[in-house]
C-alpha cells in the first residue's frame, strides 16, 4: 500500500517536499502538500504545532484564479488533536472524487482535482504526535482510505449538469459586463469594472436618468444569473451529500465527532 504520510529527518524533509511537488508538475497532476511541524515557544518553551498546506490545481483549469493556495495554521498545547483533525478535514474537502480527474466539474466544495496528496512530518514532530496519542500510521491509512472513493454514472450526470450551468453563467457574466459598460456613461464616481454588485446597485439607485432599455437588460441578466446560481448550489449540494457518506473518515474522528462527514 502506498503511503501518503512521509516522515524523515528535518534537513532532508524540505528536499522530499520539493521533489514531490516537482514530480507532480512533471506528471501534470494537481497536488496537495501538507506539513505538520513542531516548534517551541521562545518565551515559555511550550510546544507549538504549525500546519501548512500548499495546493496547486493548475492542471484542472489553467485559468483558475485560485490555482494556487497556501494555508498556515498554528496549534497550541491542548489543541494538538485539532491539528490532526485539520489535516484530515482539509484532505477530505480536497479529495472528493479527486482521482477522477477526467470529470471536469466535480468537487462540490472547492472544485479541486488534487491527484497527488502527501502529508510531511519530520521525525521529532512524528514522535511528539505519537506521544500525544495521535497515531501516525492511522493518518496514513486514513489518507489512502479517503482516496479510494469511486465515481458513479449518477455523479457523471450531475457533474455534467454543473458544467452546463457554469458555461451559461460565464456567458451571462460577459453580457452583463457589456451592459454595465454602456451604463457607465450615466454613472458618476465609480468604475463599473472594479466595484462589486452592491456598490453598483447603490449607484444605479442614485441615477434616475438611466435609460429604461439598459436597466431592463441589466435586471433580466441578473435575474437569470441568480436563478442559475441557485441551481448550481443545489447541484453541488447533491454531489456532496451523495459523496460524503462514502468517504471513510478517521476512526478517532468518527467516534468523537460522528457528524463531521456530512457537516464539513
Amino acid at each position: 500500500m502506498q503511503t501518503n504520510v512521509v516522515i524523515d529527518h528535518p534537513k532532508r524533509l524540505e528536499d522530499e517536499i520539493e521533489g514531490f511537488k516537482l514530480d507532480a508538475v512533471d506528471d501534470q497532476k494537481n497536488y496537495t502538500a501538507a506539513r505538520l511541524r513542531l516548534c517551541r515557544d521562545s518565551q515559555q518553551g511550550e510546544p507549538v504545532l504549525f500546519y501548512t498546506q500548499e495546493l496547486s490545481r493548475n492542471f484542472k483549469d489553467p485559468r483558475d484564479q485560485f490555482g494556487n493556495r497556501h494555508l498556515i495554521k498554528v496549534f497550541t498545547p491542548g489543541r494538538f488533536q485539532a491539528a490532526a483533525d485539520e489535516v484530515i478535514t482539509g484532505k477530505f474537502q480536497d479529495a472528493l472524487l479527486a482521482h477522477k480527474s477526467t470529470i471536469p466539474d466535480y468537487s462540490p466544495m472547492t472544485d479541486i482535482h488534487s491527484t497527488r496528496m502527501n502529508l510531511f512530518l519530520d521525525a521529532p514532530t512524528a514522535q511528539f504526535l505519537e506521544d500525544d496519542g495521535i497515531r501516525i500510521d492511522g493518518l496514513s491509512e486514513d489518507f489512502n482510505g479517503i482516496e479510494s472513493v469511486s465515481a458513479t454514472p449518477f455523479m457523471d450526470a450531475v457533474a455534467h449538469d454543473a458544467t452546463l450551468i457554469k458555461r451559461e453563467l460565464a456567458g451571462l457574466r460577459g453580457k452583463l459586463a457589456f451592459v454595465k459598460d454602456d451604463m457607465a456613461d450615466y454613472l458618476e464616481g465609480i468604475n463599473v469594472r472594479l466595484v462589486n454588485e452592491d456598490v453598483f446597485a447603490e449607484a444605479l439607485a442614485r441615477t434616475p436618468k438611466m435609460p429604461a432599455e439598459l436597466m431592463q437588460s441589466y435586471l433580466s441578466i441578473r435575474e437569470r444569473m441568480n436563478t442559475l446560481e441557485g441551481q448550481l448550489g443545489h447541484v453541488q449540494s447533491t454531489i456532496f451529500q451523495e459523496t460524503a457518506p462514502k468517504i471513510r473518515m478517521p476512526r478517532a474522528v468518527e467516534f468523537l465527532r460522528p457528524g463531521l462527514a456530512v457537516a464539513v
